[in-house]
């Protein structure tokens, strides 16, 4: 379970829906909870062709280093009056993908959650450069939060009822398995763990019946290796479906399902992976947080665990490349 959540904000006001979820998550849990704002270096920092130039704007950078930290203070004073939660406010310079990296794995966290609403600052960026950051270089799990809202009236939903599990038979994808089910616990949600089949990748040389439709075998074989993951998941008392589309686009198809379903959170691990061979894989994960409406849990797992081969992944022949 979660002992520590980080919740990175840059003091828009968008940020508010991740501070939610996480003060309800922290309460249910026992969580402590970190609010972590990063200023850039400009911020502390300042340069003038006047000789009194360079005093002038570090005067200026200290006076708003001590209103951010008013404002960070006023809102944790504001979160004490709705949650139980021990709070605490940091405050740091830097890049703020890197600074947020480091201060997550110094202080243990094992829960970042943050917002995507917003259009300056982390919250402007956080689909761009902050998130993907965190998602590939932290084995932190990392919680997007995409409330469904307008932008004049953003509100989060209460819970997380109903989550979809993407699983291609890997042991890669089951990574995020342990980190689903604490939530789905949390939340008292239903988890409906995925398959999806791409019929451009099967081969007619696989059919056991050819009077059958081509697909049939390959269903058979993701439901029975859904079936075989459910059964353990609901030993551990959480609710589980299981379900298999066939699709063109792992992506898309994701994404379709969920919405189509009315699912409030997709949970999914990733490689992580960057430079050229993400643009050559491309990323399932990047392309649903882009493109979905909910939110997601992203998990990237330690390069030990994604070397580990799944014994029941032999005869799943999904697409599902997480990268």
């Amino acid at each position: 379970m979660y002992k520590v959540i980080m919740v990175p904000t840059d003091g828009s006001g968008f940020d508010r829906e991740a501070i939610r979820v996480a003060l309800r998550i922290a309460d249910r849990c026992g969580a402590k909870i970190k609010l972590v704002r990063v200023l850039g270096i400009g911020s502390f920092f300042g340069t003038g062709m006047a000789a009194d130039g360079v005093v002038v704007a570090a005067d200026v950078a200290l006076t708003e280093r001590d209103r951010v930290l008013a404002e960070l203070y006023a809102l944790a004073a504001e979160c004490r009056t709705v949650s139980d939660a021990d709070i605490t406010v940091d405050l740091h310079s830097g890049p703020t993908g890197d600074v947020l990296e480091g201060y997550a794995r110094r202080h243990d966290v094992d829960l970042i959650v943050m917002s995507t609403h917003g259009r300056s600052g982390l919250s402007r960026m956080s689909l761009g450069s902050v998130t993907d950051l965190l998602i590939r270089h932290t084995t932190i799990p990392v919680l997007v939060v995409k409330p469904p809202t307008s932008y004049l009236n953003p509100q989060v939903g209460k819970d997380f009822r109903r989550i979809v599990v993407p699983l291609d038979g890997s042991t890669l994808a089951e990574q995020i398995l342990p980190r689903v089910t604490a939530l789905a616990t949390l939340e008292e949600a239903e988890i409906t763990l995925l398959n999806v089949l791409i019929p451009h990748s099967y081969s007619r040389k696989e059919i056991v019946d050819p009077d059958l439709p081509w697909w049939d075998k390959d269903i058979a074989v993701a439901r029975e290796y859904l079936f075989g993951v459910a059964g353990k998941l609901r030993r551990s008392g959480v609710a589980v479906t299981t379900d298999i589309v066939i699709g063109e686009n792992v992506a898309s198809a994701i994404g379709d399902y969920a919405s189509r379903e009315r699912a409030d959170l997709i949970a999914i691990a990733t490689h992580g992976r960057g430079g050229l061979t993400r643009m050559v894989r491309g990323s399932v994960a990047t392309a649903i947080l882009h493109s979905a409406k909910m939110s997601m849990l992203v998990f990237k797992p330690d390069q030990v665990a994604e070397m580990k081969k799944s014994p029941v992944k032999e005869g799943i022949r999904a697409d599902l490349i997480p990268a």
